[in-house]
């Protein structure tokens, strides 16, 4: 809502340009031969500081100091109350669409858990333009990078045949590693590892096999029956790495957790209020042009 001062400030600046629209039209002597573009200007001139003064009087929203989200949707009570430290660091690369998909991302959940979990944003990525990948080469390891293929090694598999590169899950579980996990669509995702090659030539690519139901199948649903989010990938790898480690069975507890409170705070916060916060951008221009209509048909068809 828009305050007093506001209010009688938009009320002064609507009132100033419209005695600049009316002196305009009388020294020019208007009638049909007064340019249509100049009308158009005018209007739109004064729709766009209405706009301006409502973006300016808009009150933002509370948000929690934590998880960064208003309190109806805080999951804060899902989370530990510090980060928990796992033997395997996580390397999240994220599409920039992604990034501000920010209501049902869950990215943020696992920086939020995880204490060793690291976000990058971007269309593709070098093995030089990041420090923990360079890090674990200069340690004589290669990072894990999980994404389905034929030569991905399957950490879901208890016979350990049949696995790529001659290196099996056992193997793997002995053990410190970088993980890292691609945030974003199926075809964003393709998209960041095929202008990734390098990257991915330096990566021992793992998978999962077996499937699994997804807690977002309650909220939305999923393109393919395998289809998991970031943050259930991350939990379901870290519990076959380190499937003897207490920190990971914790940390799988409580990223779980905390994303289905977001999906519940979520479907609890749409049975309340049905009505969309924002609309859709095709509205949002549709209610632009028709409000830049009934100005110049205010100011100039009289």
């Amino acid at each position: 809502m828009m305050n007093q001062s506001h209010l009688l400030r938009f009320q002064q600046l609507r009132l100033l340009l419209t005695m600049i629209s009316l002196i305009i039209l009388s020294a020019t002597s208007f009638s049909a031969d007064f340019d249509a573009n100049m009308k158009t200007k005018v209007a739109s001139s004064v729709a766009k500081t209405e706009r301006r003064e409502e973006e300016r009087a808009r009150v933002a929203r509370e948000t929690c100091s934590r998880c960064l989200r208003p309190p109806a949707l805080c999951i804060c009570q899902a989370l530990p109350n510090k980060p928990i430290r796992t033997s395997t660091h996580v390397l999240i690369l994220q599409h920039p669409r992604e990034r501000r998909r920010k209501s049902l991302s869950t990215t943020p959940l696992v920086d939020l858990v995880l204490e060793k979990c690291t976000v990058k944003v971007g269309y593709n990525f070098m093995p030089d333009q990041l420090d923990l990948v360079q890090e674990c080469f200069a340690e004589g390891r290669k990072p894990l990078l999980l994404f389905p293929g034929d030569d991905s090694i399957t950490l879901d598999q208890e016979d350990d045949s049949n696995q790529a590169d001659d290196i099996t899950l056992s193997q793997l579980q002995q053990e410190h590693h970088l993980l890292i996990l691609i945030d974003g669509t199926w075809a964003e995702a393709k998209r960041m590892l095929l202008q990734s090659p390098e990257l991915v030539d330096n990566c021992i690519k793992v998978q999962f096999q077996s499937e699994s139901d997804s807690i977002y199948d309650s909220l939305r649903n999923e393109p393919e029956k395998h289809c998991l989010s970031t943050l259930e990938c991350c939990a379901r790898a870290l519990s076959h790495l380190e499937s003897s480690e207490d920190c990971a069975e914790e940390a799988n507890e409580y990223l779980l957790g905390s994303m289905q409170c977001m999906v519940d705070k979520r479907i609890e916060l749409t049975s309340k209020n049905p009505e969309p916060r924002f609309s859709r951008p095709g509205t949002k221009i549709y209610e632009r042009n028709k409000r830049r209509f009934e100005i110049k048909k205010e100011l100039f068809d009289k």
